[in-house]
């Protein structure tokens, strides 16, 4: 038979039988002479990108046994594996102090190309799957109520005597391993049942027999606010099968003083509120970040003028405190311009303004209260108001009816040194089963000297007998 004839017939017989096979790997090469350009319909390969050049990465593919290999061009991270027959192929990456890059089911088609495009190569040794806090995080931890945790998510179960001796910190830090817990948060001081975020349990609790996850919790004296921590695990680690890391597990996060972290700036009072207060003596503010006190106490901008103090609770909260109560019926503007920093230097970006109004000068409950009956008539008449009042004002301002003799003092019986609260002692008892009415005029006024908008009234009547 002529050789085009025979090459002809060839070609069939393989697609004849080909979907049959168990593998559609192309075994021996049919194709020879001038006829190899046709071997190309049968061969494929895999190329792509590791994103670290310079780590010597060396690639692998396999199909159950290794079938391959090529470094990557350290110029640029590139690599090829060329000639591959058709087929399935594992796709492995291998580099010092790199987690293994696994890609499973690669295929390759006659004449094309197995594109992987760019691979970032893990840090995270093999035996772990995650861990928290992640590598260069920043978490919110209040160390007046709260203990750091470290957690660790292994992919195999672990030796745990092995693990505890491979772990370490920078700082030195003491603390418990929690072993079968893994968990993404600080825990509340005294209750570890109550961990916060904790999920995967990581072990056949009956037998205690599948170890995949630890939590180790910080001793409290070991935990500090704006600190930054180094979590070492050694490649002492291994698995129960004697399996070591391939490399250590080396990370760091940072600590920041806050029991609660917000998107943006916060107030207290809020933007826009009415009738706030007056006793409202302190003006919160609560920053995204850490604040340097220096430029951010310049930046601060007050409207009416009035004397405050900064006090810095947190390092990212300022407590602007009046001393005193706040004027009453005042509309408060505060703006931090933009030139106040956070601790690593940063300006706040754009200028913060926010406002709010106090409640007019009043009185706020009495004792009797209005209306009340059966009052005894050995009592004494107390008023609290909104805000510290100017006594002599007040005594001006005081009348009963039917008339009574007696003092005004501050306070109450039982906290004589309460300064919004003022008392009305009679001389003698009050008549029995009688009507009484009490008014305080307008010219009652706190501090500032702003007075009452209106007269308040009380009426009470007392009890019948002594």
């Amino acid at each position: 038979m002529p050789g085009s004839i025979s090459k002809l017939i060839s070609g069939i017989i393989f697609f004849a039988i080909a979907p049959g096979c168990e593998t559609n790997i192309y075994e021996g090469d049919i194709f020879e002479g001038d006829d190899v350009w046709y071997d190309g319909q049968f061969r494929g390969e895999i190329t792509g990108t590791v994103k670290q050049s310079d780590s010597g990465a060396w690639v692998i593919v396999s199909q159950v046994e290794p079938v391959d290999s090529a470094a990557i061009d350290p110029a640029n991270g590139s690599f090829g594996i060329y000639g591959l027959r058709i087929g399935n192929y594992d796709l492995r990456i291998r580099a010092e102090n790199y987690r293994t890059y696994v890609h499973k089911n690669v295929m390759v088609q006659g004449g094309g190309i197995a594109y992987m495009g760019e691979i970032d190569l893990s840090t995270v040794p093999d035996l772990v799957t995650e861990h928290y806090p992640r590598d260069m995080d920043e978490i919110v931890y209040s160390s007046r109520w709260q203990r750091i945790n470290i957690s660790i998510l292994f992919t195999r179960e672990m030796d745990r005597e092995s693990v505890e001796a491979a772990f370490s910190t920078d700082p030195p830090t003491e603390g418990v391993f929690f072993w079968g817990l893994y968990t993404q948060a600080p825990s509340p001081r005294y209750y570890i049942e109550a961990l916060s975020g904790a999920f995967d349990a990581g072990a056949t609790i009956t037998t205690f027999s599948k170890i995949t996850s630890l939590t180790y919790q910080m001793a409290q004296k070991d935990s500090y606010s704006d600190t930054t921590y180094h979590v070492t695990l050694s490649t002492e680690a291994m698995d129960t099968a004697g399996v070591h890391l391939r490399f250590p597990l080396e990370y760091s996060f940072s600590t920041v003083q806050s029991a609660v972290s917000y998107a943006g700036i916060q107030t207290s009072p809020f933007h826009g509120d009415v009738d706030v207060s007056p006793m409202t003596n302190t003006i919160l503010v609560t920053f995204p970040r850490r604040m340097d006190p220096a430029t951010t106490e310049q930046a601060v901008n007050i409207k009416p003028a009035q004397e405050f103090f900064f006090l810095w609770p947190e390092k990212n909260v300022l407590k602007i405190y009046a001393g005193a109560p706040l004027m009453a019926d005042t509309s408060y503007e505060i703006t931090i311009t933009r030139t106040a920093e956070d601790l690593d230097g940063m300006p706040l970006g754009d200028d913060f303004t926010f406002s709010f109004s106090t409640a007019p000068v009043s009185v706020t409950s009495t004792s009797p209260y209005n209306s009340e009956v059966y009052v005894s008539p050995g009592a004494e008449i107390t008023m609290w108001f909104n805000t510290f009042m100017v006594k002599s004002t007040v005594v001006s301002a005081f009348a009963i009816s039917p008339v009574v003799s007696g003092s005004i003092r501050w306070g109450t019986a039982y906290s004589p040194d309460v300064k919004n609260a003022l008392t009305f002692w009679p001389l003698s008892n009050l008549q029995i089963n009688t009507k009484y009415t009490v008014t305080i005029d307008t010219q009652a006024s706190d501090l500032h000297g702003t007075g009452l908008t209106e007269p308040y009234s009380f009426t009470f009547i007392t009890r019948p007998e002594q």
